[in-house]
């Protein structure tokens, strides 16, 4: 069906893309997933890949897969280490889109699967993902892979309800 890989230039443009659709819907991925102005696709694929060992100040470090189908990102999953207090209140150990055009397709059910089976989540051991209440296609994928919904709360600093699972149970 799918297959993650990590970022490459022979895949930026099909990123890009990915990139572009959410934004023609209104939707954003956070800047540092996406090539900044200042940078060229083979600064932003690589800055991309450090993060795993170098990341930017004040993130932890984590690795980003793109998942692809038929040679196309139909979506992008980050693995991130550990858990700062800013990842605590909202972001967890797993950020995860979709491209518009691939949804409702089970992808980010499968994404989530396989970054679970890798040998760091597994490390990892409890890991964290959040979305929000709203996101029907987000909560059923992380219900899918055994995430154990903690609580709903308010976030103040992004003004919304968050979701709050936690999976535990994969991997053995």
């Amino acid at each position: 069906m799918i297959h993650l890989q990590p970022p490459s230039m022979a895949l930026a443009s099909s990123y890009l893309e990915f990139v572009n659709e959410m934004a023609a819907i209104g939707e954003q991925i956070w800047e540092r997933n996406t090539c900044l102005a200042n940078e060229s696709p083979e600064q932003f694929v690589a800055r991309l890949l450090r993060a795993k060992n170098q990341p930017e100040v004040g993130l932890v470090p984590e690795t980003t897969y793109w998942a692809i189908e038929n040679s196309k990102v139909i979506g992008r999953i980050a693995l991130r280490y550990f858990l700062n207090e800013n990842l605590k209140e909202f972001g967890g150990h797993i950020g995860y889109e979709v491209r518009p055009s691939a949804r409702r397709k089970g992808f980010a059910t499968e994404m989530l699967r396989l970054v679970l089976e890798t040998p760091k989540a597994k490390e990892i051991g409890e890991i964290l993902v959040t979305c929000s209440p709203d996101n029907i296609g987000s909560n059923r994928a992380i219900l899918a892979n055994g995430g154990i919904l903690e609580r709903t709360v308010f976030v103040e600093k992004w003004q919304r309800l968050t979701n709050y699972y936690w999976i535990t149970n994969f991997g053995k």
